[in-house]
This record gives structure tokens, sequence and C-alpha cells, in this order.
């Protein structure tokens, strides 16, 4: 796990000062970091609980819904959420959050944290990082990445730049057993100072931590006491194929990714509502509702490819994160959903028009 932790911190370009866990999965991930925020603004917190504090937490529309949870968890509370608007392409729109920080700033509140997202849920979208560093810097606001989906392209030379500005941040995470495909779970914490996973998840506990030094003690950097050793799926797979396997693994979904979206525009019965640079190709086929033709698909055991919203636009998505699939399968995807709308087609909805 240390050696995990060790990798991908210089991966992502912290310093000396690294620290890390492997926590349960993303939520959890992303739960611990607005803890760490929480207890560098104010740390009183720990022991007091949230008093008077107006605390406001950041993050776009199109963010992974565990937010909304870990904000009640933490005392934060849901309302205290502001979901910053995103652009065309599903990124979090720089000029907005500015706006609602400098509205929030004059009314009282306390800004603490910003959730930007790599590889967002439904369009996989990864947020301006490097803009919204200066950002957070600027006003002491913790950052934090949550790479759950997209993370992963941190091991990819020619994917890695969707990540550019990732050393400036406080925290990241990502998911192996998503785009890499390692057994679940295995999700990985990073921070920029270990010094903040101490200070929130270290506790004193006179039958524990009774041998070693506390960098050996890791449940006192983890939420969870006694853990499943998760680093060994990821790193026996890195042990066997390396980084630049790794890479390989990224690079050929992205490939499959770009093979599907020429194939969505260069068929005019197809409408592509996504872009280039993105693990989900999010398209709508001839008038058809997307909705139904995955439901029906599913039933008639063709087909399970899921559907996707974004700006009340309803939309199937096919995302290529099997990186066991070849162009042949994703061929093979197009026709099956074709003959089935060409068979069903008196049985389909049409699409709602907005």
């Amino acid at each position: 796990e240390k050696e995990i932790i060790k990798k991908v911190s210089t991966a992502v370009g912290y310093g000396k000062s690294y620290g890390g866990t492997l926590p349960t999965g993303g939520s959890m991930s992303n739960f611990m970091s607005l803890i760490m925020a929480r207890d560098k603004k104010e740390p009183s917190i720990k022991d007091k609980g949230m008093m008077n504090q107006k605390f406001v937490a950041y993050t776009s529309e199109n963010s992974h819904y565990s937010l909304a949870k870990n904000s009640s968890f933490s005392g934060i509370g849901r309302k205290n959420i502001r979901y910053i608007m995103s652009n065309k392409k599903g990124e979090m729109d720089v000029l907005s959050f500015e706006k609602q920080l400098k509205k929030d700033i004059n009314n009282g509140f306390v800004p603490f944290y910003l959730n930007a997202t790599a590889g967002t849920t439904v369009l996989c979208a990864f947020d301006p990082i490097e803009k919204l560093s200066k950002i957070c810097q600027r006003h002491n606001i913790w950052l934090h990445v949550d790479g759950a989906f997209g993370g992963a392209v941190i091991f990819s030379k020619k994917h890695r730049n969707l990540l550019k500005g990732i050393s400036k941040t406080d925290s990241f995470c990502f998911n192996a057993h998503k785009t890499l495909g390692t057994p679940l779970s295995t999700s990985v914490l990073v921070v920029n100072n270990k010094e903040y996973l101490y200070n929130s998840f270290s506790n004193e506990a006179t039958y524990l931590y009774q041998t070693h030094n506390e960098e050996y003690n890791l449940g006192q950097t983890s939420f969870e006491c006694g853990r499943r050793n998760n680093a060994l799926k990821l790193w026996a797979m890195w042990k066997a194929i390396g980084t630049k396997g790794l890479a390989k693994i990224i690079d050929h979904e992205f490939e499959l990714a770009d093979f599907a979206r020429k194939y969505v525009t260069k068929n005019k019965d197809y409408k592509l509502y996504n872009f280039d640079n993105s693990l989900s190709i999010c398209f709508n086929y001839k008038d058809f509702d997307a909705e139904d033709i995955c439901l029906k698909m599913y039933e008639a055991n063709k087909l399970m490819v899921g559907f996707g919203k974004f700006k009340k636009q309803t939309f199937i998505r096919l995302v290529t994160i099997n990186a066991e699939n070849t162009k042949s399968d994703i061929s093979a995807f197009f026709s099956i959903l074709e003959k089935f709308v060409a068979d069903n087609k008196h049985k389909l909805k049409k699409q709602k028009h907005i």
C-alpha cells in the first residue's frame, strides 16, 4: 500500500510531504477529502463540532452524487453545497465559480472546499484544474480532484494533459477498478500533505498501534481500522505490466472511444451529444427514445447499455472502459442496436424534442 501511494503521488507531482490511503471507493475518497478540508479550515470542529460556522463547499452540477451525502455526514449540510454550472462540454464554468464565490464571501459565508472532477459520470468531462487551482490558492480553499472515472489518465503520456495542473491540488483520487480493470474495489486517495490525513483520522488507541512507527500503522491515516488488502490488486497488476502497460490500457480505451465516436458522426441516423477526449460516447439513434431503447434491449437480452442526461437531453451512453474490447466489439454493438431498432421500431417510443 505504501509503495502504491508513493508511486501515485509521484505521478501526480506531489512533494516529499505526500501521503495517502486506499479507501473503499470513490465516495469514501471524496468524503475523506471533505473532512480534511473542513478540519484544516477550522481545527476546533473535531472536538467541538460545527458551531456557527457558515461553511460552503463547491462542485460541478455534473459531479458525483456522493458529495450531497458527504456534506450531510460531515455536518456541512446539503444546502451548503454550491453546484456550479457547466459549459456545453460538461466542464465546470470557471467564471460561474468565481461569481458564486464572490457572492458567498460578501454574504458572510466561509468557502473551504472545491470538488473538481476528472471524468464526470455522464459525459466524462474534465474540469479545468489549473484555472481552478489558482482561484483556490487565492482564497485558501481545499482543491480535491475526484478522478474516480477518468483520473487514471495520469499514467498516459498521450492523455495526461487532461489533468493539467493536478500537482497544485490538495488531494486526488482515482478508481483503478474502473478504467484499469482491477477487481472491485481498488480506490486510491493521495494528498499533497500527509499532515492533514493524520490531523483528521488519527486517534489514540492503546490496544492498537503497539509495534512499528506511525509510518507503518496505516490505520491512523484511514477512515476504517480493519481493511481488506485492496492495494494488492493494483500492486500485482502494476508489477506485471509496468507503467507502460497501464498507459497502454488507457490509450486503448480512448482509441475505442474515438472509433465509436467516428462511427456516430459519420452516420446520418445518429446524433452525438458529447466531445473528443472522452471515454463516454453519448448519442441518439434515429428519432427513438434513448431510455426506451436501453430498457427494451436489456429486457430482450440483446444489449446492456445505459442512458444519460445532460442539460435536459437524454441519450444512450456507451462507455469504453473495458480494455478487453476490440474495435470489432464496438462495431458489433452498433450492429445489434440498429437491428434491434429495425425489428422493434413499432414498439419503441419516439424521442421527445426539447
